[in-house]
């Protein structure tokens, strides 16, 4: 499953509050920290809608298309 941007963002900005409100300063710094990785997964999930396609889908892609053509092949064989 892949997290869509929205989810994200919205993650992002507990994080931020939770920086700007937490007493606890090692937990301001985590708070920063998440709500930073939330932010450049926000973008990448972005990426993602926008159809840029990151290598590993494109790997993905082929492997897929691989399989299906030798299913393809096996069913022909079998039909004969």
């Amino acid at each position: 499953m892949r997290i869509k941007p929205k989810m994200c963002r919205e993650q992002q900005a507990i994080q931020l509050a939770i920086a700007e409100n937490d007493p606890l300063q090692s937990r301001r710094d985590v708070a920063i920290a998440a709500a930073e990785a939330w932010g450049r997964e926000a973008l990448q999930a972005e990426k993602r809608e926008a159809g840029s396609v990151g290598l590993r889908d494109r790997l993905d892609a082929e492997i897929t298309l691989e399989f299906a053509q030798e299913a393809d092949l096996e069913r022909n064989d079998n039909a004969r």
